[in-house]
């Protein structure tokens, strides 16, 4: 669609320009309504970049729910695990556990240790502890915890639980906190290294200066082993998805089968990696929080800070200039648009490809760079000014369409006005009468006086618009209009209002038979076993050919309708599927047109009420893309035998076909029975057609 320039419409270029600058303003102005959208943004950046192949990834040592049962197992264990006796079902356990983990771990070449738990009482084995931490190896970090509490009046105060002091004598152990900041969305994102008191106390702000700090673990952790960095806050570098890392129950640590086997190999896999021990039970030790890649254990998370330190640092977000570059920029690409360009597609184009160029640069710098650029300010600008500029455009032509659709409104449904406005001139013509070929659908509920005669009336009323809502909705979907209801019948046409061709309407037609067809399985899927909810059974009929379409009616009360032949053999075919046990039977234009995209089963030629001519029927099976099925061929041949009067040949062909086909068995057995009756007593005036008296 063309468009004339601006001026002509009464809205001078410069009007955008200003729109553009005012929305660019409230973009930068209202930057923190947007930040939770903008953290949004970067949990996809981390979702679409893959994980680096060559880094080292560290190793967990978790302690989960099985870890507490394993000093039951000691009976037969004690002999080749003894520690496991001290791995108590109640917590907190004998510290001589944790010294032979530190000192298997520093035997194994662990690079660090880092231990996410507070050791903050006194425990069993606290000495045989203190001397594992005191001996030469990898270095030893321990957790602290930062505990604040609030008075009734309000008032504040934090403390820091600290491991006892012994513990921290040895040579290479060190002290970090193990708290996590959340976002205002509860899922953790960013990291601080340094933290106090008083600025936890206020809400993770930087420590005042002079003001005593406390390394995170995570910290710790890179410091001692030279890979810490100056920021002191940022974003965690999230380099693997959630249980990606490898984890080690701590349990088997001590058994030598275990220890030995394929994932350890007899130490191996600690060897050069920086090695955390902690809780992996979300139950009992309440330790997993919200991440981009989903619910992650809380020494999981050290994990990813530490890989994020000794990596390529925290992630940093953009300064505020580059916001303010971007968002400028990218307005003014919107408005340039909507000023030179003249056609809406080619506009729209526009915008869509300067705002994927700039996810592209803000994904590349994520990935490449560490670098958090702004998302959702700049995109927000360019969309908000090139919907200003599309408004400004289409001002006269949503006018007019406005005005037919006063017109259409009197006429036809919502749905089939908001696609004939695309085709007025067709639809104006119509109105006034004519004859055109049409697809013409007719979907009727199986035993519907019955159902409703039995049932409760809200809850039929309930059921019967539970399943209309899944049927209109595959004829809209295929563009198709809807005609009417008649009662629990539905009517749709392919072709009265807007067409793609013959063959298009048709295809398109069988996509929504099919559909229906679909939609009512799951529909009683859905109910099964609700006593107000019976199961439903449908007939579908399809037919093509031309039909009369125009306006008809009262002056107060006009209906634009479909009248002739087409529809009435429609009808006529929805009923006949009761006396094949098919769903959707459709007549041979149909299938002619169709052919190229569906297969199809040929099922008789019959002589409806109504007509004395004979018309063949199918019943679509499934897409073209798709192979036939094994049985269409013998199926076929048995048909045409049917049809050719030999009556027992076409028996024992469809009694050779598979009696539990789910969609098609029960015509397989409606034609045998069929056939086996005019093998006893055949007909003298057989033409192989089939007559319906009744409708």
């Amino acid at each position: 669609m063309r468009f004339v320039p601006l001026k002509s419409r009464g809205s001078p270029a410069w009007v955008l320009g200003v729109a553009s600058v005012v929305i660019a303003l409230g973009f930068l102005l209202a930057g923190g309504v947007f930040e939770q959208f903008e953290n949004l943004t970067i949990d996809w950046r981390h979702r679409l970049r893959s994980a680096p192949a060559s880094e080292v990834a560290p190793v967990i040592v978790g302690i989960g729910d099985p870890s507490f049962e394993q000093a039951e197992l000691t009976a037969t264990l004690a002999a080749r695990a003894p520690e496991l006796a001290q791995m108590n079902p109640s917590w907190p356990w004998d510290r001589r556990v944790f010294a032979t983990v530190v000192r298997k771990l520093r035997a194994a070449g662990a690079r660090a240790i880092v231990i996410d738990l507070v050791f903050a009482t006194q425990t069993e084995g606290d000495a045989d502890f203190v001397a594992a931490l005191a001996e030469p190896g990898a270095p030893v970090v321990l957790a602290a915890q930062f505990h604040e509490q609030h008075s009734e009046e309000g008032e504040g105060t934090a403390t820091l639980l600290e491991p006892r002091p012994e513990f921290l004598a040895g040579p290479r152990v060190t002290l970090g906190f193990a708290n996590m900041k959340k976002d205002r969305d509860g899922v953790v994102r960013e990291t601080w290294l340094e933290e106090s008191l008083g600025g936890m106390l206020a809400g993770w702000i930087a420590p005042a200066v002079g003001e005593p700090t406390v390394p995170s673990l995570a910290a710790a952790a890179a410091e001692a082993l030279g890979g810490r960095g100056e920021s002191i806050h940022g974003h965690i570098d999230f380099r693997w998805p959630a249980d990606r890392f490898a984890q080690v129950p701590i349990e088997n640590l001590f058994l030598s089968d275990r220890w030995d086997g394929a994932l350890i190999e007899h130490g191996r896999l600690f060897r050069d990696r920086v090695v955390f021990v902690g809780p992996w039970s979300e139950i009992r030790f309440k330790d997993y929080h919200a991440t981009p890649f989903g619910m992650m254990a809380g020494v999981e998370l050290q994990a990813h800070i530490v890989a994020s330190l000794l990596g390529d640092g925290l992630l940093r977000r953009a300064p505020d200039w580059v916001t303010v570059l971007a968002v400028a920029a990218l307005a003014t690409v919107a408005a340039l648009l909507g000023a030179k360009v003249r056609r809406a597609a080619w506009q729209v184009a526009g915008l869509a490809l300067a705002g994927g160029a700039w996810l592209v640069v803000a994904a590349v710098a994520f990935a490449r760079g560490g670098l958090i650029l702004p998302v959702v300010a700049p995109l927000g600008a360019l969309v908000a000014c090139g919907a200003a500029a599309l408004i400004m455009r289409y001002a006269g032509e949503q006018r007019e369409r406005r005005r037919v659709r006063r017109l259409l409104a009197s006429y036809v449904s919502e749905q089939v006005a908001s696609v004939i406005v695309r085709q007025p001139e067709a639809f104006e013509a119509a109105l006034r009468g004519d004859r055109r070929p049409v697809t013409v659908l007719f979907a009727d509920i199986r035993n519907f006086t019955s159902l409703a005669e039995h049932a409760a009336p809200g809850a039929f009323i309930a059921q019967l618009n539970e399943y209309l809502r899944p049927v209109v909705d595959c004829v809209l979907v295929t563009e198709g209009t809807l005609q009417k209801f008649i009662g629990d019948a539905v009517l749709a046409v392919w072709g009265d209002t807007h067409t793609t061709g013959e063959a298009g309407d048709a295809i398109r037609a069988v996509s929504a038979a099919l559909a229906i067809e679909q939609a009512v399985i799951r529909l009683n899927a859905d109910w099964a076993g609700r006593a107000d909810r019976p199961p439903l059974g449908i007939g579908v009929g399809l037919h093509q050919g031309p039909a009369m379409v125009g306006n008809i009616g009262h002056p107060r009360r006009m209906e634009f309708a479909v009248l002739g032949d087409t529809v009435n053999l429609a009808s006529r075919l929805e009923g006949a599927n009761r006396f094949f046990g098919t769903t959707i039977l459709v007549g041979d234009t149909v299938r002619a047109l169709a052919a190229a995209a569906y297969h199809f089963a040929p099922v008789a030629r019959v002589i409806v009420k109504g007509r004395s001519q004979a018309v063949a029927v199918f019943t679509p099976i499934g897409p073209r893309r798709e192979p036939a099925p094994a049985w269409l061929a013998p199926y076929e041949t048995a048909v045409v035998a049917l049809e050719a009067g030999q009556f027992a040949e076409a028996a024992a062909g469809f009694a050779a076909l598979p009696a539990d086909e789910a969609r098609f068995g029960t015509l397989f057995a409606q034609q045998m029975d069929f056939a086996r009756e005019l093998a006893a007593a055949p007909p003298l005036d057989w033409d192989g057609t089939r007559r319906f008296d009744k409708k």
